[in-house]
């Protein structure tokens, strides 16, 4: 509704929007066959030595080390409300200056499950081995709804969330022709749906159940995968909401929840910009625009390895910490060698740690069990600089160039599966460029005619006349890219270290890319430049006994490195032929990348990899022409 009222023009009003989100995503539940070569290399029982992949899947019998696995449907019936309510006063103060102030309320209600799908780890709970009164049989710390304290949502509901927005508008000379604009606001964030959608997918709901050859078993069957093994009778089809006594629970099963009391991100923009328009229908534009967002979602791993510095003593002393008791334990290692070692993570899970007989049942790394939280920070900043001149006469130009500068800790996933910072106590190590900064852009577009008239005869107006040409120019810096070590040297089992940037050596190559392989033709990265935390140590290899740098990150920043810049060209030419009064036909020739000009892809950025740093593809495609013939009347 819009009231006016002297020089107020008051708006105010409201939406109810019920949103939903259904997914029926078979996922595994056709099954999961392997054939790795196992049967034919090693024999029956399986082994180290692979033979003929193709022989086993001719033998039909799946690898012991590789096993069967089947799911059920990964399944959403997402439901919730989003209300809103709004008031905004346009105040013309003059016929010169306007003011604009609003208010927005849009709380944030958790959406629900139809089936009441969901869990809730709770630390305290876990700890304690208290486990759930819903089903008693899963994990410690495992909460359902219907639980002491678990609502629907499975996270608080946020109510009072209040934007505010604030602008004005000045027209400094009075004549039209320059405008200046500023403003600023506070806007909260509608989670999508999708943000939390995985914690209906935990155990008991979308369960993977794997079949394995035992030690007295042969190998699980292509044929019939349920009728050897670990498991001799099928478990499926299961219901979609399983009872207490249907419920199955595995060691190492994957959660994915959302924190108890998960804030919706908020952003605060702040824009100022100065419009002159100049005559001959020129018009330049210089816009600043600034924001800040604070509580972004971001997935985090809560059960990380836990590194535990030292080697170990005689007779297996030392080393505390490493669990050697449970169904996760460990055998002590040799003397002299180190307490934490890729080998022996599942033992070092901090859950497992926390509690030995419970912890196991949670899958541990940075892939593994999940907490949706709200840590997340990002702030941009922008310069952008346009000029215009409107298609009056014989052409239109439109240019504009970008500086710009975006900073987060993490990129916005869609789905919040799994860990994106290298350091899990602490995220802001990883605060760096976004994905998407572009340091400087640039677009040009011009649209030309050609329409003379004077001292032309009328052989040389047809000859001259009708023509177009409309070339389209965007030229843009590298996009950022995340060098990692390739390897665990934190032995967290998180999966995103990075390595050292070595003092004084240009990270950068100076080689130009060629269509042919090798460093010297591909090389974009110096591989020299940069060296695994435990090199710069001094230490021979990763797992030289007692090396001070294990457990340590890198000093390499994320996105720390840009990728080569990118420059498209497409242009089209047209030729218009009058036939007849109002009809004409138009002859039109396009070219995309005018060029031929590659624009080049971030290079390989794993350090472990063999082309570490080389440049393998392009982001565009070669030049394309396409013509057209067009009859208009």
């Amino acid at each position: 509704m819009t009231w006016v009222k002297a020089k107020h023009q008051i708006a105010f009003g409201g939406e109810w929007v019920q949103n939903q989100l259904s997914i029926g995503n078979v996922y595994e539940g056709h099954g999961i066959f392997t054939f790795n070569g196992e049967y034919s290399g090693s024999g029956p029982k399986g082994g180290s030595t692979i033979g003929d992949q193709n022989l086993d899947f001719l033998m039909g019998t799946l690898g012991s080390s590789t096993p069967f696995q089947q799911s059920k449907k990964q399944q959403n019936a997402l439901r919730g409300p989003l209300p809103s309510l709004y008031i905004q006063d346009t105040y013309h103060a003059t016929p010169r200056f306007t003011l604009v102030g609003g208010l927005r309320w849009g709380p944030w209600i958790a959406p629900v499950d139809y089936f009441n799908r969901g869990v809730v780890f709770n630390m305290a709970d876990f700890l304690s081995s208290t486990v759930s009164t819903i089903y008693p049989n899963a994990p410690a710390g495992a909460l359902y709804y219907g639980d002491k304290g678990v609502s629907r949502g499975f996270t608080n509901n946020r109510l009072w969330q209040f934007s505010p927005n604030v602008g004005l508008t000045f027209d400094p000379f009075g004549n039209g022709k320059t405008v200046v604009r500023a403003g600023g606001a506070l806007m909260f964030d509608n989670p999508n749906f999708f943000t939390s959608q995985r914690n209906q997918q935990n155990p008991p709901f979308a369960t993977a159940v794997t079949n394995v050859q035992t030690s007295s078993s042969a190998p699980v069957p292509f044929a019939a995968p349920w009728s050897v093994g670990a498991f001799t009778t099928n478990p499926f089809p299961q219901p979609a909401v399983p009872t207490p006594s249907q419920a199955l629970f595995f060691a190492q099963s994957q959660f994915i929840g959302t924190v108890p009391n998960f804030r919706p991100a908020y952003t605060i923009q702040w824009t100022a910009s100065i419009q002159r328009e100049f005559g001959l229908g020129w018009q330049v534009q210089v816009d600043y625009i600034g924001n800040a967002t604070r509580h972004d979602p971001m997935g985090l791993t809560f059960d990380p390895a836990v590194f535990i510095p030292g080697v170990w003593g005689a007779g297996g002393t030392g080393c505390a910490g490493i669990v050697t008791t449970g169904p996760a334990a460990v055998k002590a290692g040799a003397a002299g060698t180190n307490c934490s070692t890729t080998g022996n993570q599942s033992s070092r899970f901090l859950l497992t740690i926390d509690n030995p007989t419970q912890g196991n049942q949670y899958e541990g790394s940075g892939g593994g069990s999940v907490l949706v939280g709200d840590a997340a920070s990002a702030n941009y900043n922008a310069l952008i600089t346009s000029i215009n001149h409107r298609l009056s006469g014989n052409f239109s130009v439109f240019a504009n160039w970008t500086w710009a500068h975006c900073l987060n800790i993490y990129d916005a996933q869609g789905d919040y599966a799994g860990t994106g910072p290298e350091n899990p106590y602490n995220p802001r190590l990883d605060y760096g460029p976004c994905g998407s900064d572009y340091r400087h852009v640039e677009n040009i577009s011009l649209v030309a005619k050609s329409n003379f008239s004077n001292h032309l005869n009328r052989a040389e107006k047809w000859l001259v006349n009708g023509w177009e040409l409309a070339p389209l120019i965007h030229i843009q810096t590298g996009a950022p890219f995340n060098v990692t070590s390739g390897q665990d040297n934190s032995l967290t089992d998180v999966g995103n270290d990075r390595p050292n940037l070595v003092a004084g050596v240009s990270p950068y190559a100076e080689v130009t890319l060629r269509n042919a392989s090798g460093e010297s033709n591909r090389e974009y990265l110096n591989p020299n430049a940069f060296q695994q935390v435990w090199q710069t140590a001094g230490c021979a290899l990763v797992t030289t006994p007692g090396c001070p740098a294990l457990g340590t990150y890198g000093n390499v920043s994320r996105n720390e490195f840009y990728g080569p810049k990118s420059l498209q060209f497409d242009s089209q030419i047209s030729r218009i032929f009058p036939i007849h009064e109002s009809w004409t036909t138009t002859f039109r020739l396009e070219a995309y990348n005018v060029l031929n000009h590659p624009d080049f892809s971030n290079p390989t950025a794993s350090l472990t990899s063999s082309t570490f740093g080389q440049i393998s593809s392009t982001t565009n495609a070669a030049r394309v022409f396409q013509g057209a013939v067009k009859i208009n009347f």
